[in-house]
């Protein structure tokens, strides 16, 4: 690829850069919550030799420093844009603290790693309804739940609209959802959080997280499938036509009367019935500090009268306990939990296999003929759960707009 020899020299002058700790180590890369595939190279401390870290037995490392950061190559899958297996690449500096990211940018498109694993789930127990996503880690006594987003079909004329006349439906916005659950302290080693000890855990914290997948669908009698991509409250609409009222015999379904939320039509005109509905799908990310042992160099023979650093006049022992930050993160597909019903499955590249999940969270906004929908003479919206409801009426008649005269 054209990137490639861009991607190679990005790669040798961030990895082997003199002045950095662990410089000319090999990146550790993990894949992240978002989807990404993050890469680090080397802490911010400033360098020097590992071995001899905290030379002092007595010492006792901080979990962090404060200001420290290290280097990331993050890598964001955009198989649509970019195709199958390539990747956007973003070099940053993050805090090594929070992991907050202070500066960077993106570099370049390539080819993902495809060294990567991803990591076995850690839900013991999946909850899924039309609501959202639950996940149980029983042996931490961890539960996260993610909600299903709230998506967006902008329409205008809207709840009714005549025969012919333009129409307008946009996807107004799909955005991502995350929950999260976690504990203060796991006692692996035996120790306690004023007395910690080597393997002890603390701040765990388990985070879901729902991204788009694809375009909402939206299907709507006599008018077909609508594939709409996220437009947001700014973007141009589509327009549709119906050529048949909704009257039963052209398919129309129930009566506004027996629809809430409708009160704006005669209870007695019948209504089409559509959809609509987007794929997501789901991330799990893991987060917690490990309270490790530290090795250093100390002068001298060890206990069996060896020496085995400082180019022989040392030993290595422990100098010291630090808590050490861990993440690990991946996918969790819809084949993974188990007695997930069907109207939730997701098979967005029509293999067969379901790969995603159904957001039915649909929410309809009224437009104004601006194609806005925070206009206060129009503004209103209806959530039936990925219904949509829509009264098409022939010749003149009310068109859905407040204060119009039937």
């Amino acid at each position: 690829m054209k990137n490639m020899g861009l991607l190679f020299i990005l790669f040798t002058l961030l990895f082997f850069q003199p002045h950095r700790a662990q410089a000319q180590s090999s990146p550790d890369c993990s894949f992240e919550a978002d989807g990404s595939i993050v890469c680090t190279t080397g802490g911010g401390d400033g360098g020097g030799d590992n071995d001899d870290d905290g030379n002092n037995p007595n010492s006792t490392p901080t979990p962090c420093v404060p200001g420290a950061t290290h280097k990331e190559t993050i890598y964001r899958p955009e198989p649509i844009r970019l195709g199958e297996g390539q990747c956007s690449i973003w070099e940053v500096e993050a805090l090594d603290c929070t992991g907050e990211i202070v500066f960077g940018g993106n570099v370049g498109t390539g080819d993902c790693p495809q060294v990567v694993s991803q990591p076995q789930h850690p839900c013991d127990i999946f909850s899924v309804t039309s609501g959202g996503i639950t996940c149980d880690a029983v042996g931490w006594n961890v539960r996260a739940r993610v909600t299903f987003p709230e998506i967006y079909l902008d329409v205008r004329p809207y709840p009714a609209t005549l025969v012919r006349w333009p129409t307008a439906v946009r996807n107004g916005g799909q955005p991502e959802s995350t929950g999260s659950g976690g504990v203060d302290y796991i006692p692996n080693g035996g120790g306690s959080p004023g007395n910690p000890q080597e393997g002890d855990w603390r701040d765990l914290r388990l985070t879901l997280t729902l991204r788009p997948a694809g375009p909402l669908l939206v299907t709507l009698p006599h008018i077909g499938n609508l594939t709409l991509a996220d437009q947001g409250v700014t973007g141009n609409p589509t327009q549709i036509l119906w050529e048949v009222p909704s009257h039963p015999a052209a398919g129309g379904g129930p009566l506004a009367g027996s629809v809430g939320g409708l009160e704006e039509l005669p209870g007695d005109i019948p209504l089409f019935v559509g959809t609509g509905r987007a794929p997501y799908r789901l991330f799990w990310e893991l987060r917690y500090y490990e309270y490790v042992a530290k090795m250093g160099c100390v002068a001298g023979p060890g206990g069996n009268g060896n020496y085995n650093c400082g180019g022989g006049t040392g030993h290595r022992e422990i100098v010291g306990y630090e808590w050490e930050r861990n993440s690990s993160g991946g996918e969790i597909p819809p084949t993974a939990v188990q007695n997930l019903p069907a109207s939730v499955m997701a098979d967005t590249n029509n293999d067969g296999m379901p790969d995603a999940y159904w957001d039915k969270n649909l929410t309809l906004r009224r437009m104004d003929d601006n194609n806005r929908v925070d206009n206060p003479q129009y503004q209103r919206s209806w959530n039936w759960g990925g219904i949509i409801y829509w009264a098409v009426r022939e010749g003149q008649g009310q068109i859905g707009w407040p204060g119009s005269v039937p």
